[in-house]
């Protein structure tokens, strides 16, 4: 058994599998980078969709007390009709 060899070979399994390691870290890195930056663009997205519904809540809001309001216009208007104040 030549002992050079298979030291030889042992080293090139050795740098194979660092070389295999390097290109995992580099990939898990990559992938850490890119969920990252999903994760911001969800976050601003979901913050964007906030926004909106409270604007939307505002605008019902508003819609509902001008609703009402005209209700109460028109329920005056009857009366005035009716003459009899009820």
């Amino acid at each position: 058994m030549d002992v050079e060899k298979t030291v030889e070979f042992i080293l090139e399994q050795q740098a194979r599998f660092e070389a295999g390691m390097d290109e995992l870290r580099q990939s898990h890195q990559a992938t850490e980078r890119l969920v990252r930056r999903l994760a911001r663009w969800g976050a601003a997205r979901l913050r964007q969709h906030e926004e909106r519904m409270d604007e939307m809540e505002q605008r019902r809001e508003e819609d509902r007390r001008e609703f009402q309001a005209f209700l109460q216009r028109f329920d005056d208007f009857l009366r005035g009709q009716r003459g009899d104040g009820h």
